[in-house]
């Protein structure tokens, strides 16, 4: 793998750092090659884009001189391949953040989680092109691999765990707990909506604030703690995969 180029833009010298140090960490955890380059004042940043591409941006949304809306749309109209990872104290703001279509959003209260689990998208994203089809589970003292695209979700049964799969397949029952499946699968595009549910995202048709609607109608309970996060994830994951659902019967 090449050399990531990455930008970090926030006029909050404190926080530009800790952020640079944050991701030199979590790349190299990765094992993955970074350059980064830290920017305090948007007009630096906007000088820098003259000379060099950035894979990855960073940009703190509330900022003097040019906001990081503003820089993203110039961003993107310059070099539409870089995805841009907005940051902010300002969870409302969001929402106006979509018009440039960032690849995702770190919340500064919950800053070390976010950072980590948006460039774990991001490098999943990355490696599309070498990604797994499938997934091996270990099942009555076998290996058994299934194709990623056929689990709809994962229910909890006490001490088991039970796979549901398209076509009305046979679910599968393993005796594997839930909190080591979040682990092996997130990275493969599913979501842990509640303590008892793991869902792929493909399947998911609608989020409200109790229930995930599956493509087939089944309603699966949502944690209301984890609603935010479950959507954040969603187009997070809809948005790196280029994957898009059109409901048309759905008034959301």
């Amino acid at each position: 793998m090449s050399k990531l180029r990455i930008a970090v833009c926030d006029d909050d010298e404190t926080a530009l750092i800790a952020i640079k140090g944050s991701l030199i960490g979590i790349f190299d955890k990765m094992n993955t090659e970074v350059e980064i380059d830290a920017f305090s004042q948007p007009k630096e940043f906007v000088k820098g884009l003259e000379a060099n591409y950035y894979n990855l941006v960073f940009l703190d949304i509330e900022m003097p001189q040019i906001d990081g809306l503003k820089l993203g749309k110039m961003l993107k109209e310059k070099y539409s391949a870089t995805e841009i990872i907005y940051i902010s104290n300002r969870d409302d703001l969001v929402f106006n953040t979509f018009r440039v279509h960032p690849f995702g959003f770190v919340r500064k209260r919950r800053f070390i989680k976010d950072l980590a689990d948006v460039v774990t998208l991001y490098m999943s994203a990355y490696n599309a092109t070498t990604a797994p089809q499938t997934v091996v589970f270990r099942f009555n003292g076998k290996d058994i691999t299934l194709e990623i695209k056929e689990i709809k979700y994962i229910e909890s049964e006490r001490s088991y765990q039970c796979i549901y799969r398209e076509n009305g397949k046979e679910p599968i029952r393993l005796r594997e707990s839930m909190d080591s499946l979040t682990k092996e699968l997130e990275p493969l595009g599913f979501i842990r909506i509640h303590k008892g549910f793991i869902v792929n995202f493909m399947y998911i048709r609608r989020i409200d604030s109790k229930t995930v609607t599956m493509t087939e109608g089944i309603e699966l309970p949502v944690s209301r703690r984890l609603v935010a996060d479950v959507r954040a994830r969603y187009m997070q994951l809809c948005r790196s995969s280029g994957f898009v659902r059109i409901n048309k019967n759905d008034s959301e």
